[in-house]
């Protein structure tokens, strides 16, 4: 997308940034529950490896939330900031992310 935005509030960028976290950490729960389907046809030798892997997973969703719920609760402060977003979407690798929060912070 090469459509440049004009700068958009701190705010509206944080509220988007929390929701993409929250389709992350979904995306973890998912990633929580094969590895659990896994670990129940695992070779006994091998489930310790697995759980590790599932407390790994547990972990990063953990991590994602926490960060999900710190920049939803920083979006609710109206400052009066600004930021200039064009150069960091670009920077996103995965297209349908960027397209998400392009979307997001766009003023209606």
């Amino acid at each position: 997308m090469s459509d440049k935005l004009a700068p958009v509030s701190v705010e509206t960028v944080l509220r988007a940034i929390s929701t993409e976290m929250s389709i992350a950490a979904v995306a973890c729960g998912h990633l929580d529950v094969a590895l659990g389907k896994i670990l129940e046809v695992v070779p006994a030798e091998h489930r310790l490896m697995v759980m590790h892997e599932l407390h790994t997973v547990d972990l990063l969703a953990q991590h994602v939330t926490a960060l999900t719920d710190f920049t939803g609760n920083l979006s609710q402060q109206h400052g009066q900031g600004v930021l200039e977003v064009n150069e960091s979407l670009s920077a996103i690798t995965l297209g349908d992310v960027a397209a998400r929060l392009r979307t997001a912070i766009t003023p209606e």
